[in-house]
């Protein structure tokens, strides 16, 4: 249990059986129901739960192998030395919070207990942190030095910028820092991962249903988050509820949600009967043109059920789909590729080839590499990455696929332009990404015909 410091190691969930910075009364049969999920660390608050019942339930967590918590919400040096008192009479491994007094660390020293404060100002049930971030650094400083395990910092209950917090004081603190406070969505997953400190708690998210249905379901999904090595998924995950307002309902992704629709009206004919399997559908925007819908991102796969109960939907990955061979005449994917390196697409191409029948089509889109080379233009991080030519299309496809059309989408820097202008120049825009200069558009849409 001992902090390693690793920018490899992922920090490790705290359940807390707490609402609103109060120990749940049912908190035992909580546990009980979910004490075989992935969750090694679990813990409580000092009230309201009896002392006897603390105990007991300490006692069943230890006996299966749990580390256990006691977060004290105390600012006295009085009650925080009862929380101690408590900790040491339920055999608590670690007491987290109170504000740092001498006296609690010296008791935490004499019953083996590890103690991890609170720093900054805090005020209030639920409690909120307030300070200056180099003050509360060396806070820590001194509180680490006089003997204490690590730091029980209240993150997202912050008035002030959390991630900026975590960022500087991770950085300038060397010990187990648990990120506490209202950590309730994907995305404030990802920044805890991304910043990596050696715990991080969820309490008042999973009553609420945050993050599934059911508590277990909850936990699990939250370590499986965690401890996914899968950055583009991970990705979507923490974005899925605001992506489709936050890409696609401004300006600029309505431009380019046009240009694709125009697209695939021409290629796709969904009165006709046949079936077609969006890869990578995400929160659905494009699975109008499906039957089936597929994607590795959980949290983007809810939200298209909500939008299209009709289509059937799957989890999976779209190198390994799980569907039988020749089971579809379309496959299409758009907005997938760019972000797949070169190894993943010759898998995913050849796990499409497998699931198309015969003289069934395949529809993606990619970002133009030559456009990217005119403009000297390279991306710096996984994110839309990967380009192709057309001459690296036909190493892909190796003689498995005919090229049956292309075309382009956006070839005015639309990004660049006034709001106001784009709507207009639309069709002009398209008329140019379609015509002899295509090659130079952003993107290309390949429609192959399996051989």
């Amino acid at each position: 249990m001992e902090h390693e410091k690793s920018q490899n190691k992922k920090p490790e969930l705290i359940v807390m059986l707490t609402q609103n910075d109060f120990t749940v009364m049912n908190a035992a049969e909580i546990f009980e129901q979910c004490k075989n999920t992935n969750a090694q660390f679990w813990g409580f608050k000092e009230h309201p739960l009896p002392l006897e019942q603390m105990k007991s339930l300490y006692r069943e967590m230890k006996s299966c192998g749990k580390t256990t918590f006691l977060e004290v919400v105390a600012y006295s040096e009085s009650e925080g030395l009862k929380g101690a008192q408590m900790a040491a009479d339920c055999g608590c491994d670690i007491l987290m919070g109170t504000c740092f007094y001498d006296s609690i660390n010296e008791f935490c020293k004499q019953h083996s207990i590890k103690y991890m404060p609170f720093v900054g100002h805090i005020e209030g049930r639920p409690s909120v942190l307030s300070g200056e971030i180099n003050s509360m650094i060396l806070q820590a400083k001194n509180y680490l030095e006089k003997g204490a395990f690590g730091i029980d910092l209240l993150a997202y209950r912050f008035i002030g910028n959390p991630e900026d917090l975590c960022q500087k004081f991770l950085k300038e603190v060397d010990a187990p820092v648990c990120m506490a406070g209202s950590i309730d969505s994907f995305k404030k997953l990802q920044e805890v991962k991304q910043l990596s400190p050696w715990t991080f708690t969820i309490g008042s998210a999973f009553f609420e249903n945050k993050f599934g249905s059911t508590f277990s379901e909850q936990i699990n999904r939250v370590c499986d988050f965690i401890n996914s090595n899968n950055q583009v998924v991970d990705y979507y995950d923490s974005i899925a509820e605001d992506y489709d307002e936050s890409r696609f309902n401004n300006s600029y992704g309505k431009f380019i949600d046009a240009q694709e629709r125009k697209i695939l009206n021409k290629l796709i004919n969904t009165s006709e009967s046949s079936s077609r399997l969006e890869i990578a559908c995400g929160t659905g925007r494009l699975t109008n043109y499906a039957t089936n819908g597929l994607d590795a991102s959980r949290e983007m796969l809810k939200q298209a059920e909500k939008l299209y109960p009709e289509v059937k939907f799957k989890l999976a990955s779209a190198t390994e789909t799980g569907f039988s061979d020749n089971s579809f005449d379309i496959v299409y994917t758009f907005h997938f590729l760019m972000h797949i390196d070169i190894t993943t697409i010759n898998k995913i191409v050849d796990e499409v080839y497998r699931i198309l029948k015969p003289g069934g089509r395949f529809i993606f889109d990619i970002p133009s590499k030559k456009r990217r080379n005119f403009l000297k233009h390279k991306q710096k991080t996984w994110h839309g990455a990967t380009e192709f030519s057309t001459d690296e299309l036909e190493s892909v496809i190796k003689k498995r696929f005919s090229i049956k059309s292309s075309h382009g989408i956006m070839m005015l820097p639309v990004h660049k332009l006034p709001t106001r202008l784009r709507k207009p120049l639309q069709n002009f825009d398209f008329i140019l990404a379609n015509s002899c200069l295509k090659s130079y558009s952003s993107y290309l849409v390949y429609e192959l015909v399996k051989i």
